[in-house]
């Protein structure tokens, strides 16, 4: 190794040495020696000795032009960055290092990750303002000295649309217990590629950022909070209050002209006054910005995680979702076992009673044929006599709350009496004169299932009134 191979601070070794040696290693001239360099008089001395040797290598570090024990081989970053520039581009870094070690078995610091990809002009969607400036600053300057490619370039650009830069949340205190208070929130996205755009309704602990409740739907719907209130119930138990926006699900406005099944505040909010749950709504987002960032949160990882699973439909969508709000929340959740002893969470009901409170209620009358039209079928109501479904006859114009249980079954309160509903045939499936005889058989046994609602409690005129949009006043006994 020559003298002109040496980095500037090694030179400077070597030249202090040299005075030194020529001053004739005095005191003074070690004195200032160690300080120009900083060092103590032992270093200095060794630096002294080396220069004697005439042996350059000696004050070039061992370790020059050896790669560190934990730099990543190239085939590594190359993966990693083809993985996030084509796949996983919509996943913040922090997610996209935790897909790595799952499925690809790579791991990564935060930090070795966060520097291949900003290496490589990648920009995370959770980007900083400061950090977004500092990329675009970069590859200005590439594309003027390097003739940056056109690919790389439009990657970089689209990267930068699905940034969202603001933060409006100002800070307030969480509330003291969990399940003291339910953020609630739908939001609307293209959550997989390809497909129109759902809504995914969700609810949020505030005091432990728990997500107790999420469903897809492909609008904000009376159906998609009852999904979501379902959950809670059955996993949680019966919160204490919601807080939501202005949406006519959870507050009434006047119609112009009434329609029951569309009134969606009478059924939702029913439904929570049945079970003690009081609805606080606000028309500002900072009054909920903790769901308001979990629906930022979801959108970026929700997406992911589809691509992941294979996760193509609503419906697949909808029961991964049981499955990915634990993993969630062991990740995210705040939640402990002190949280768990003051809870304020309280026993959820049967499930049975679950179907009826979360029923969707509406006013039929009894037309000339004895049955009642529901979505463009009729229906016979039945009742349960010594095992066995019997039609109950009416004369026409009697009323009748039609109910529609959240498993979907369908009741009629007529009279004080609930009827199960027994579609009738649009085309009759057998024919006594051209059909085969079918062998006798016994009387088939009618037992409603357990958790069916046909008996339950909560089915009463008194209650089912309280879903209508306006008092109907007492079912006449016609």
């Amino acid at each position: 190794m020559e003298l002109k191979d040496l980095r500037p601070k090694e030179r400077e070794k070597w030249d202090v040495a040299e005075q030194v040696v020529e001053l004739g290693c005095t005191d003074v001239a070690i004195r200032r020696g160690r300080t120009r360099l900083g060092c103590t008089r032992k270093t200095l001395i060794k630096y002294v000795s080396w220069y004697k040797k005439q042996d350059v290598s000696l004050f070039c570090h061992s370790n020059r032009g050896r790669k560190p024990s934990t730099t990543k081989a190239e085939e590594t970053k190359n993966r990693v960055k083809e993985l996030y520039r084509e796949k996983y581009n919509s996943a913040n870094f922090t997610h996209f290092g935790e897909i790595l070690a799952q499925d690809y078995n790579i791991s990564l610091s935060d930090g070795t990750l966060h520097s291949i990809l900003k290496n490589a002009c990648l920009v995370s969607p959770s980007s900083h303002k400061a950090t977004k400036r500092a990329i675009e600053k970069r590859l200005r300057q590439m594309a003027r000295k390097e003739h940056l490619g056109k690919e790389e370039s439009e990657h970089i650009n689209a990267a930068f649309n699905i940034l969202d830069g603001s933060n409006a949340h100002p800070r307030r205190a969480r509330s003291k217990y969990f399940g003291e208070l339910i953020q609630m929130d739908a939001s609307e996205y293209v959550w997989v590629a390809g497909r129109k755009k759902w809504h995914l309704h969700v609810a949020i602990d505030d005091a432990t950022s728990e997500v107790v409740g999420a469903y897809f739907d492909e609008q904000e719907t009376l159906s998609g909070y009852y999904h979501v209130l379902y959950m809670i119930l059955k996993l949680y138990g019966i919160p204490s209050r919601f807080r939501t926006d202005r949406r006519t699900v959870f507050e009434y406005n006047l119609r112009t002209e009434k329609d029951e099944e569309k009134d969606t505040y009478t059924q939702f909010a029913a439904a929570c006054k049945t079970l003690g749950i009081e609805i606080e709504t606000s028309s500002i987002a900072q009054h909920k910005g903790r769901v308001e960032r979990l629906n930022k949160s979801l959108q970026g990882r929700l997406p992911v995680e589809f691509i992941r699973h294979g996760i193509t439909t609503m419906q697949e969508a909808n029961a991964f979702l049981w499955q990915y709000l634990p993993r969630f929340n062991k990740q995210f959740s705040l939640k402990d076992e002190k949280d768990l002893q003051s809870s304020t969470f309280i026993q959820s009901p049967s499930e049975s009673e679950i179907n009826s409170i979360l029923a969707v209620v509406s006013i039929r009358i009894i037309d000339t044929g004895n049955s009642i039209k529901y979505l463009n079928s009729y229906y016979l109501p039945h009742i349960v006599h010594r095992g066995a479904l019997i039609p109950k006859f009416y004369y026409k114009g009697t009323k009748a709350l039609l109910i529609k249980a959240f498993d979907g079954s369908l009741l009629a309160n007529i009279k004080e009496t609930i009827h199960i509903l027994v579609e009738i045939e649009k085309r009759s499936c057998h024919s006594k004169e051209f059909d085969p005889q079918a062998s006798p058989s016994k009387r088939k046994v009618y037992k409603p299932a357990d958790d069916h609602p046909w008996r339950s409690k909560f089915l009463n005129s008194k209650v089912l009134e309280s879903h209508i949009t306006k008092a109907i006043g007492s079912i006449q006994n016609e």
